[in-house]
């Protein structure tokens, strides 16, 4: 006896949740057991013309734990694992790649002005915006008295700010010279 295409979609509707717990739990994987459950309908579909109408839940978990084993067996199931170092490598930093760019660029900015600066400003600055230091912590280890240390650091962000305008205009007008010397070259 063949079934008809009518029947089919019964025991489709009927075994689809059957279906997909088995291949869940032979692949332990979600998205690889609907994926294996829509491939033992197909193939139950496909062949039914070879199923004798008996015991239509025994054919189809049958074709299903075909499925997952030739799918456990397959190189496509096999696992990569990473190290902890590759997954470094390739986690995702929140950030764009040209955000990170300029990220690193304004902090090898902020170093670079913090070493322009006289002492005692440029330690508690260095240490404060390169190290990410506390002042707390600075206290401790340098033995200055915290109010100090602030009234530095004050000090010293007030002159790193007029070092990053004087910084910004001279890189402002470095494009715009670049501008005109690639320009009156044509």
């Amino acid at each position: 006896m063949h079934i008809k295409a009518q029947q089919f979609e019964n025991y489709v509707a009927q075994y689809k949740g059957l279906i997909i717990t088995i291949c869940l739990a032979m692949t332990k994987n979600y998205f690889d057991a609907e994926d294996l459950a829509q491939e033992t309908f197909l193939a139950a579909y496909r062949g039914m013309e070879r199923f004798d109408g008996k015991d239509p839940k025994a054919w189809l978990t049958t074709i299903a734990v075909n499925k997952c084993r030739d799918y456990l067996k397959s190189p496509v199931h096999k696992n990569l694992f990473l190290s902890e170092s590759d997954m470094a490598i390739i986690a995702d930093t929140g950030t764009a790649p040209e955000e990170q760019a300029e990220k690193n660029s304004s902090e090898a900015l902020v170093r670079k002005l913090c070493g322009r600066l006289r002492e005692p400003y440029r330690s508690v600055a260095q240490g404060y915006f390169c190290e990410g230091k506390k002042l707390s912590q600075m206290a401790k280890e340098t033995g200055q008295r915290l109010r100090t240390l602030e009234t530095r650091l004050y000090r010293s962000k007030k002159l790193l700010k007029v070092l990053w305008k004087e910084e910004q205009e001279d890189a402002t007008a470095d494009r715009s010279k670049r501008s005109c010397d690639t320009s009156g070259a044509s």
